[in-house]
């Protein structure tokens, strides 16, 4: 009876040390973020040999341009030393059996043999890169087995006692939950659907299919890397879903926006991801950081970023309905009066300026200032804006300074755009209006709840 107590205890100590030891509880869930994206990665690999029939050479996966042999062993060293510190601070080893609770250690500690194993066939093969030049390299093993076959079941053997151990002992749920929601957050998960993300996802599929220009493989890269990012923020803030929600809403917009390169779609979703982070600091008033990050990443990024314009414009209804929603998810914020204010002063300031170049007559410029403005409002930008100027609930402040922040928008658009493209200009009219609210409220500290 008391072996049977004794055994209950060291189960239940077993399951709760993650949440009692934050070094083994981040040192845990980090593994398993970052071996779900290895995983995802050699799951398409087997998608590409398998179904599409690709060679071992060729299927390489979504980050084909990480497919590197020191790459594989620089990351599969690090999993293992993770795991090893999970195995050290949990004592694994004292519990070790095939029965009931000793079950879920004895796979752990299993799952930890492979890896180790795994570790020493990514170094025979980086010493055959380093000495021969091979890419791929077979290993110890590789030369007897299918290369995309055997790492496959080698990562899945050491990332499965993991998963098992993370669901048994409650960790998992942690990760994907929003933490210590207070009672005006019960509701928390409609914030959710405030996100830009559930409107833009139909959108993005739509206009996909009916012929709007993005390059797949830029879009599975900055998606891969965004959700990657909100996964490993999740593990030391929670709130999964919200940031995923983030995560696919930037990759969206930013792959509509841009003609980008692999390095400049990544570089795009670091920088961004950590301005967001740094921007959300409880300084007021709390604009829209997804909308601060990504144009403030434009003020410095690199020349054939800035230089890339819109893909196709012929899709007018796809952006049209795009800018109504905008504005319906505006309405339902209470933020419709921030949304229109910067749709109109945009027409007041840049189609006048427009129709003067034309060199029209007063009449004529007053028959051709509806179809500009029609013109305007079906252009991608005015789509992608609504969304970025419009805040979740209360984000501006209740005073003088709410009306202030649009028209600062479009008229510091409007002085940019005199060097630059009318679309980056209005990205960085957002961007410096956001900042020079934030600066403001910091020193001044502004009044109310912002």
């Amino acid at each position: 009876m008391k072996n049977e107590i004794f055994e209950a205890q060291k189960q239940v100590y077993l399951e709760s040390v993650l949440y009692r030891d934050k070094v083994t509880y981040v040192a845990a869930l980090t593994a398993f973020v970052a071996q779900t994206l290895h995983m995802f990665e050699h799951s398409v690999q087997m998608y590409q040999h398998v179904v599409l029939g690709l060679p071992t050479k060729l299927s390489n996966g979504l980050l084909f341009f990480l497919d590197l042999e020191w790459n594989h062993f620089f990351f599969n060293t690090i999993y293992l030393l993770l795991l090893s510190i999970v195995l050290a601070r949990m004592r694994v080893w004292e519990s070790l059996g095939w029965h009931d609770s000793k079950l879920l250690p004895t796979l752990f500690l299993g799952g930890f043999l492979i890896q180790s194993y795994h570790v020493v066939e990514h170094t025979a093969r980086l010493y055959e890169f380093l000495t021969t030049g091979c890419t791929p390299c077979t290993g110890i093993i590789g030369g007897f087995f299918n290369m995309v076959h055997l790492h496959f079941f080698l990562n899945l053997a050491a990332y499965l006692p993991l998963t098992l151990l993370l669901v048994k002992s409650g960790a998992l749920s942690r990760l994907l939950i929003v933490h210590d929601w207070s009672e005006s957050d019960k509701q928390g998960w409609l914030k959710y659907f405030e996100s830009p993300a559930t409107t833009l996802v139909p959108l993005f599929a739509y206009g996909f299919f009916t012929g709007y220009s993005i390059d797949v493989d830029i879009f599975g890269v900055t998606l891969f890397t965004a959700v990657g990012l909100s996964f490993f923020a999740s593990v030391f803030e929670g709130r999964f879903a919200e940031n995923f929600m983030e995560a696919v809403a930037f990759s969206i917009l930013a792959v509509m926006s841009f003609n980008m390169s692999y390095f400049s779609a990544i570089s795009l979703v670091f920088l961004s991801f950590f301005a967001s982070r740094m921007f959300r600091m409880d300084l007021r008033p709390k604009l829209n950081h997804l909308a601060l990050s990504m144009a403030l990443i434009l003020l410095i990024s690199s020349p054939s970023l800035a230089a890339s314009r819109w893909g196709t414009y012929n899709l007018y209804t796809f952006f049209t309905v795009l800018l109504l929603l905008g504005i319906a998810r505006a309405a339902l914020s209470k933020s419709l009066d921030v949304v229109l204010i910067y749709i109109f002063s945009c027409f007041v300031i840049f189609i006048p300026a427009q129709l003067s170049l034309l060199e029209t007559t007063l009449s004529e410029a007053l028959l051709l200032f509806p179809s500009a403005a029609l013109k305007m409002l079906t252009n991608p930008l005015f789509g992608l804006l609504a969304f970025f100027i419009v805040p979740y609930p209360s984000t501006f402040p209740e005073n003088r300074l709410r009306y202030l922040y649009p028209l600062l928008c479009s008229g510091l658009a409007y002085l940019v755009s005199q060097s630059l493209p009318i679309d980056l200009a209005a990205y960085i009219g957002v961007a410096l209006s956001n900042i020079a609210f934030i600066i403001y409220a910091n020193y001044k500290r502004l009044p109310g709840d912002m």
